[in-house]
């Protein structure tokens, strides 16, 4: 059984000291992993040097050589394995890599590294030259992956089984290849839903899915507003960005607006204005909308009395004249 704990390195300091992008790629009993002690960053051939992240823009067919540094920080020597591997974004839009037993396609599957494994003496950094070779078919715009350092060790699970823990750090690859570049997200399966109560106002839950059709990797700001048949809206309060949505990546988002009337009818509007990496012109924004009903229940059972009591009184009035007219004289005639 295995335990996947992976890391991604989103500055130049050793991703042992960022945050786990927890991935658990089985359903095993829980276990606790101890703190990773090793880290990759980027490296020039002799050291580890100021990068962020394994940026480049190249054309098809170009092959890039690079280094990773693969540093322990702990006190023993330690074996790992390192690789490299795509990316993907998580449902709550986080940045994750492949799991060790997936084949990447794309920049994961480009980029070979000249070993495979290596052994690091305590308290030491090893530089491992990696190509990256793009395809002469390579479509345009964004790839995005990881190399990957990997140590799998054993730890004791909920119920005290040993189950195999793999730690995962990574530092990633931004690759763009040069063409026509297509920045797009589009909003699909927009819904709303009117909660109200029978006295007072009620909140509308408007849930979407933000789709990076393109092939750049984009952010966003977004905005949720329902109006009512008057033009009486409200915004979503404390609505985050969107995270960065890396093409053919989709990220869900539920959104509430409180204290609306039940008008008969609310409109949901969503706009989100895509925000794109330095250096690339960002799409327009895009909007959609939907129409909830928001029922005046206190308003109709008002008016259904009323209704009530107006034929309640026209009834009785009719069945009063009908008693009151006189009834016809016979007249009686004798032979």
């Amino acid at each position: 059984m295995t335990r996947t704990w992976c890391r991604v390195a989103l500055s130049g300091l050793f991703a042992l000291v960022l945050s786990a992008l927890a991935l658990v790629v089985s359903a095993a009993p829980q276990a606790v992993a101890a703190p990773a002690t090793f880290g990759v960053r980027p490296a020039t051939a002799q050291a580890p040097d100021n990068r962020s992240a394994f940026t480049y823009s190249a054309t098809p067919g170009a092959v890039v050589r690079d280094h990773v540094a693969v540093s322990n920080v702990a006190t023993e020597p330690v074996t790992l394995r390192v690789y490299a591997s795509d990316a993907f974004n998580t449902p709550d839009g986080g940045f994750d890599l492949l799991a060790a037993g997936r084949e990447p396609v794309d920049v994961g599957k480009w980029s070979v590294l000249e070993r495979g494994e290596v052994q690091i003496p305590a308290r030491s950094t090893a530089i491992v030259p990696f190509t990256l070779t793009i395809p002469g078919n390579a479509t345009p715009g964004d790839h995005t992956g990881g190399i990957v350092a990997s140590l799998t060790t054993e730890a004791a699970g909920a119920d005290g089984q040993r189950v195999a823990v793999e730690q995962r750090v990574g530092a990633r690859i931004y690759l763009r290849v040069s063409g026509d570049l297509r920045p797009e997200l589009i909003v699909e399966d927009l819904t709303a839903d009117y909660a109200g109560a029978l006295f007072g106002r009620g909140d509308t839950t408007v849930t979407y899915v933000v789709r990076n059709t393109g092939n750049v990797r984009l952010g966003g700001k977004q905005k949720v507003r329902v109006e009512t048949p008057w033009a009486a809206g409200v915004d979503a309060p404390g609505l985050a960005d969107l995270p960065e949505l890396l093409p053919g990546n989709t990220f869900r988002v539920t959104a509430t607006v409180p204290g609306l009337l039940p008008a008969g009818w609310l409109d949901a509007l969503v706009q989100v204005e895509p925000v794109a990496p330095p250096g690339t012109e960002p799409p327009a924004a895009v909007a959609a909308s939907v129409t909830v009903a928001a029922v005046p229940w206190l308003l109709v059972i008002v008016l259904l009395l009323v209704l009530a009591y107006v034929v309640f009184r026209r009834v009785r009035r009719s069945r009063g004249r009908v008693r009151s007219e006189p009834l016809p004289e016979v007249e009686h005639v004798s032979a």
